[in-house]
């Protein structure tokens, strides 16, 4: 193999190189839409809060022990889409 062959060679190797070098660099810099890896709970809307019905202690614990527990729910599923949307 002559000289001029092994130039043409290592040109087209050098040229595959730095095409491929190029498109590695702007795979890497794009950044992937923090929407697209949401998990689907973490959209869904807060459960509504049942009517108080009666007003003795016994009807009001019962049902605040349930608001509470919807709060919760709530406020985790907030707190991880708020973590989700911020990294």
């Amino acid at each position: 193999m002559n000289d001029k062959h092994k130039l043409q060679r290592l040109l087209k190797f050098l040229c595959t190189l730095m095409c491929v070098w190029m498109l590695q660099g702007c795979a890497s810099s794009t950044k992937q839409s923090a929407v697209a890896s949401i998990p689907a709970n973490l959209v869904e809307p807060c459960h509504e809060l049942s009517p108080l019905n009666g007003s003795t202690g016994a009807d009001i614990l019962p049902w605040a022990v349930g608001v509470v527990g919807k709060y919760n729910d709530c406020a985790r599923r907030h707190s991880a889409l708020v973590n989700a949307i911020g990294e």
